[in-house]
């Protein structure tokens, strides 16, 4: 009777012992988990500043007036990107000037039938001021909605010069094509 407590007892010492052992390791196992996401978080940060650096040097070195890096976007239904875009003001005064996306055509030559579309997520009708000679880097958020068809959107991304716009007819400054294609 002596032996069976006894055994049951180093038993029972056994399971503490492992016990103890085994949320040691899982708090060793989740501390170094949070580590490795602050330190993605930071290369996402830097990502980011990389991209607008690169953006803003190709609108010098390329003597551009806008910069929209994409020409084809793939992204699934549902589906979110951020887009970063850059503004170079190359006239001698200062710009006050609107971003629009105009639908051009759908999957199968359909018309989109909106212009700037709910998919795009930035200041609709906010009006930018850009000094002479000064660039400018902004971030568009693309969310695409699961009810749209698959297959190929064609747009432009325009700049449009709000100085010319009041009372005149509308005047884009700078405009770029690019293609969204829904997977889905």
């Amino acid at each position: 009777m002596l032996f069976n407590k006894r055994a049951s007892l180093e038993i029972s010492i056994q399971a503490i012992v492992i016990v103890v052992l085994a949320m040691t390791l899982l708090g060793l196992g989740l501390g170094f988990i949070r580590g490795m996401f602050k330190n993605i978080q930071g290369t996402t940060e830097d990502v980011t500043d990389t991209v607008k650096q690169r953006i803003l040097d190709d609108l010098i070195t390329g003597d551009k007036k806008v910069s929209f890096p994409k020409t084809d976007i793939s992204i699934d239904k549902g589906g979110a990107q951020i887009l970063t875009i850059g503004v170079r003001n190359k006239k001698d005064q200062s710009l006050s000037y609107k971003i629009r996306f105009n639908p051009i055509s759908g999957p199968d030559g359909a018309l989109f039938g909106i212009e700037s579309p709910p998919w795009f997520q930035y200041a609709t009708n906010q009006i930018y001021t850009l000094p002479a000679a000064e660039s400018d880097v902004r971030n568009i958020r693309l969310s695409v909605p699961t009810t749209v068809n698959s297959g190929s959107y064609f747009l432009t991304f325009d700049i449009t010069d709000e100085a010319f716009s009041s009372g005149m007819p509308e005047y884009v400054y700078a405009q770029k094509d690019f293609f969204i294609v829904v997977r889905g």
